[in-house]
């Protein structure tokens, strides 16, 4: 029986290196482009009635679940609103036999804000650091409750929806990200390992300057090691040979739609990432609205072609 994208996924979340990297994404925003299900056009969404819509939603998004896993061989899909415990629950019932869940917890440390936001922050920091400590612990102990409501839903493993990253930069130095972010962080991602779950960092941008940081916490993986903000992921992962790896197929490319380059990201990223190591295939971000159909296609095109060429390579092997 050949194996799933989730056993390949539970392998890696379980410390243990599969066949071939499985494949899912954080979000899926094209189901109209790729499947033609158009989300506004599900019967019963426009219901006067708030059960009627709530319904139909909830079953538009299990038909999508179901054709990521049978067509796209989606190893984990998220629920429709994964931060919400009752959600996932709901996805467990709905899915779970078939692919993992991850919970998304997205406010237990300060990450980047917007621009008045950054301001107000840069402000506390140096006039009102106990003030901002202080918020800082409301946060983490909010996230951590948050992490238990999740992993008693069912939630399989989490993910942490923090961006600490500018294309270029951190969104603080070093030296703020070290008393302000890392120790909650810290406190984070013990929490899930106490429930006794994997933690992923979701994080775009440029976090060359304070990886180590992040490392030095504990988490088990890093998604979305960004291209478009300097990350190299065959730097991440010779540096971090045991990190859980997730991404890197530059989102740039798959909005331009152009075959070649994307066949030969999808290639660095496997032979880097990559084959034989803790790593998961997917895009430097998600699939986003607006994507080309044709360059998912594409990118899982690749992904297939490569998994059938390892696969016959391990029979020749077989003695």
């Amino acid at each position: 029986m050949a194996i799933t994208g989730k056993q390949r996924l539970q392998t890696i979340l379980d410390g243990g290196v599969p066949d071939f990297p499985p494949h899912w994404e954080l979000v899926f925003q094209i189901p109209d482009a790729l499947f033609g299900m158009n989300p506004s056009k599900v019967p019963g969404i426009d219901s006067d009635t708030q059960s009627v819509r709530d319904e139909a939603a909830c079953n538009f998004h299990a038909e999508i679940a179901d054709r990521l896993i049978s067509e796209c061989g989606w190893a984990a899909v998220p629920a429709r609103n994964s931060y919400a415990p009752a959600e996932i629950a709901i996805a467990k019932r709905q899915f779970g036999d078939r692919a993992l869940v991850p919970g998304y917890e997205g406010g237990g440390v300060f990450w980047m804000m917007d621009g008045a936001g950054m301001a107000e922050l840069a402000r506390k920091m140096f006039e009102e650091p106990d003030e901002l400590m202080q918020e800082a612990r409301r946060k983490c102990e909010h996230g951590k409750n948050q992490l238990r409501l999740m992993a008693d839903a069912g939630a399989d493993f989490f993910v942490l929806a923090y961006d600490f990253g500018f294309n270029d930069a951190p969104f603080v130095s070093p030296r703020h990200f070290a008393y302000l972010c890392a120790p909650f962080l810290s406190e984070m991602v013990q929490a899930a390992h106490d429930l006794g779950k994997r933690v992923i960092l979701h994080s775009d941008g440029c976090l060359n300057l304070i990886l180590d940081q992040i490392y030095s916490t504990g988490l088990d993986g890093y998604q979305s090691v960004d291209p478009q903000g300097h990350m190299d992921i065959k730097q991440v992962r010779e540096k971090y040979p045991d990190l859980i790896l997730m991404g890197n197929v530059p989102c740039n490319l798959l909005q331009d739609d152009d075959p070649d380059a994307i066949r030969s990201a999808v290639d660095l990223c496997m032979t880097e990432g990559g084959i034989g190591k803790k790593y998961i295939f997917s895009s430097s971000n998600c699939i986003f609205n607006g994507m080309p159909a044709e360059s998912y296609r594409t990118m899982l095109g690749e992904y297939r072609r490569l998994e059938k060429s390892c696969n016959a390579s391990a029979d020749d092997n077989r003695p």
